[in-house]
């Protein structure tokens, strides 16, 4: 019943954001092209722009979910790729970018959606040690993030050139590919956001358990998850010992332990091969 009950009120969210859906502005021009090779893409502010991207991971994008958390749909959604460039009429904030990405889903893709809340096996992250001691990678941060991000008006350009000192914050999330390794960088965020970046590694949604507050910075190591098609020595000969299981206790002094809990799933209902340009 429980589980039922959680069901139907994400569905009733999800029939509240479709009635609406009119208030969502349309993008200007769209571009969807088959791709037939993994390519660099930037996105002006006032763009979207992915290339060789599948319809499962623009998913990703417009609903803020990791790909474990997407089910049913036709086997080519993971299979086919696309070049997807699309302009806005002004510059629009993350939030409203990805709504319009929905729409644009809906509209060339003919994609219908639902999400249910299921109990499924997830990870709690939590101390690694009886003492509570955290690891060298894992520091309490003087920024914090999400209140910079609610101060920012919709007209902020991300920076795309590399932090340099005495630079404010970015607040983005990023990381470092080479010598056969990926480090996570991430500064001035709370936990429960640092959890959440560690899903697409762990393959599991990952809660917070640490009762740690206030926002922190991490500069973690592990294996190199690279977008399929890209060699798996693409950024040098992959390193042992940096699974995300050995680095998390190493590094930040936390680890993932196995239960069971509400999962959010996005369900897809139908989609279409999308339409011509």
């Amino acid at each position: 019943m429980k589980r039922a009950l959680l069901a139907i009120t994400s569905l009733a969210i999800l029939s509240l954001l479709a009635l609406h859906a009119q208030d969502v502005p349309a993008f200007e021009a769209v571009s969807i092209k088959e791709s037939d090779r993994p390519a660099p893409s930037q996105s002006p502010p006032d763009r979207f722009t992915r290339r060789y991207i599948t319809l499962a991971q623009l998913l990703i994008y417009a609903y803020q979910v990791s790909d474990f958390q997407i089910e049913g749909g036709p086997e080519w959604i993971r299979m086919r790729h696309y070049d997807v460039e699309a302009k806005a009429d002004r510059i629009r904030p993350a939030s409203e970018m990805q709504l319009m990405v929905r729409r644009l889903l809906a509209e060339r893709f003919n994609l219908k959606v639902h999400l249910e809340t299921q109990e499924r096996p997830r990870y709690a992250l939590v101390f690694a040690r009886s003492d509570r001691r955290l690891g060298p990678k894992l520091k309490q941060s003087a920024v914090d993030c999400p209140a910079i991000v609610a101060a920012r008006g919709p007209d902020y350009k991300p920076p795309t050139a590399p932090p340099q000192a005495g630079d404010p914050p970015s607040c983005l999330f990023r990381a470092r590919l080479g010598g056969g390794s990926q480090t996570m960088l991430i500064e001035g965020q709370p936990m429960s956001a640092i959890a959440k970046q560690l899903q697409p590694q762990a393959k599991r949604v990952v809660v917070d358990k640490t009762g740690l507050t206030g926002t922190w910075a991490v500069e973690l190591e592990t294996e190199p998850q690279l977008p399929v098609g890209i060699p798996a020595d693409a950024f040098g000969v992959p390193r042992e010992g940096l699974s995300l299981f050995t680095a998390l206790p190493e590094q930040l002094g936390l680890k993932l332990e196995s239960e069971r809990g509400p999962v959010d799933v996005l369900v897809i209902d139908s989609a279409d091969l999308p339409t011509s340009n």
